[in-house]
């Protein structure tokens, strides 16, 4: 079944130089800000990556650029004229705002609900930093990738049985289970049967995942013309050798947005983000449950334990018109929505306010941006800018823009 459309309603962070084009506002309706970039192993390197691109930084061809964070979450937070953005505005913001450039395949991973995530808090801090939910949305700015949520189960089961190399990973027992509670369609028993199913591969010895994976790659290496599922298990094996998360296609969707395609991630839904580059909101948090396809941290028995094991497709989202510039994604949260505005060269155009405080970025383009009560300064690709709840902004374009601008729900 296809999810509803959702109802209205350990790499050190590196802060930029500010940009030139970016001088900072005494206006407290508005500040300019700076704004770290993670450097994860999976991010695209040099001035490939989207990231690289936006930060304000002199750029190193041989490092990857995975993440710019903008908020106030701890691990990351944005800064104006020196001093953190919390602090200036005497708060923090609900809502952690990301551009993500992807050049290889993220964790299997998903992220807990709050009742979850305050648990794995208490128990291990040193692990879940903060006790927030994360809910989090993926608005595609170039072709992007990914796995997300289960398959149908007679997908499934068929996999099971074209891939044998499945089958002797998981064993007869469990295989001729799944394939039973399949044939019967009961849905208590079949969800039963996935999740003994899944969490058997995910919790399987090293030895056997790397003797099944590497079957399963030899025998997908002879064919003369691989099906797409059969490239993608192939590419992973090559980004992540021998990890039991080259399995997790045979489990998951796989499914490419388009520029201008959005897709929200909710609680307890397994995902991996593949390749492209996006835009992302998400709850002020950075708890995530990882078990395949990455160096870091893995906590398998969590992340089984966790998951809904419903099958489900993600729910393309394309935006609602606001008007002939700007569109906006809503999501059944109240901690964000995105809007993202375009403008022509030359043109002028005022981005109606939202009730609460706001971060707008500069995703390409140049020209000036003034609140009601502040002086028009220059922007430029990167700039990112805070802007207080209820305060509308006017650009004035010299070059073709785009922005991006995330909020909580404003309605």
């Amino acid at each position: 079944p296809v999810c509803p459309p959702p109802p209205r309603k350990k790499s050190r962070p590196v802060l930029p130089r500010p940009l030139a084009g970016a001088a900072t506002m005494s206006s407290s309706e508005m500040y300019a800000l700076e704004c770290p970039v993670m450097n994860y192993a999976w991010g695209k390197i040099g001035t490939s990556s989207a990231v690289a691109q936006l930060s304000g930084q002199a750029v190193d061809e041989k490092a990857p650029y995975a993440e710019l964070w903008m908020g106030t979450h701890h691990k990351g937070p944005a800064k104006t004229g020196g001093d953190l953005l919390s602090k200036k505005i005497g708060k923090e913001l609900p809502y952690l705002f990301k551009v993500l450039s992807v050049a290889k395949a993220l964790s299997i991973q998903a992220h807990p609900d709050k009742k979850l995530a305050e648990k794995l808090h208490k128990e291990r801090p040193e692990v879940y930093k903060d006790p927030n939910h994360k809910p989090e949305m993926a608005c595609a700015v170039t072709d992007f990738e990914a796995m997300c949520g289960f398959r149908p189960a007679e997908q499934i089961a068929e996999h099971l049985v074209s891939y044998p190399e499945f089958s002797l990973l998981v064993g007869k027992e469990i295989a001729d289970e799944f394939l039973s509670a399949v044939k019967k369609g009961e849905e208590a028993e079949l969800k039963s049967a996935l999740t003994k199913l899944f969490t058997t591969v995910m919790e399987a010895k090293k030895k056997d995942v790397e003797k099944q994976v590497a079957a399963l790659c030899e025998s997908l290496g002879k064919l003369s013309d691989p099906s797409d599922l059969q490239k993608l298990l192939l590419r992973l094996n090559l980004q992540y050798p021998l990890d039991v998360g080259v399995f997790a296609p045979l489990f998951l969707n796989y499914l490419v947005l388009k520029p201008g395609d959005a897709m929200f991630l909710g609680a307890n839904e397994p995902h991996a983000y593949l390749s492209g580059d996006c835009i992302e909101c998400m709850a002020c948090s950075d708890n995530v449950v990882r078990a395949g396809l990455t160096p870091k941290l893995r906590d398998t028995p969590t992340l089984c334990s966790m998951l809904t094991y419903k099958a489900m497709f993600p729910k393309v989202m394309k935006g609602e018109k606001l008007d002939a510039s700007s569109i906006v994604y809503r999501c059944p949260i109240d901690e964000f929505e995105l809007t993202k505005s375009s403008l022509a060269a030359s043109a002028k155009y005022t981005l109606k306010s939202v009730p609460a405080d706001a971060l707008v970025l500069v995703y390409n383009g140049d020209g000036t941006v003034s609140s009601s009560k502040g002086s028009a300064v220059a922007y430029k690709k990167g700039s990112v800018f805070y802007v207080k709840g209820g305060e509308d902004i006017a650009l004035e374009a010299k070059a073709e823009t785009t922005i991006f601008r995330c909020s909580t729900a404003s309605s």
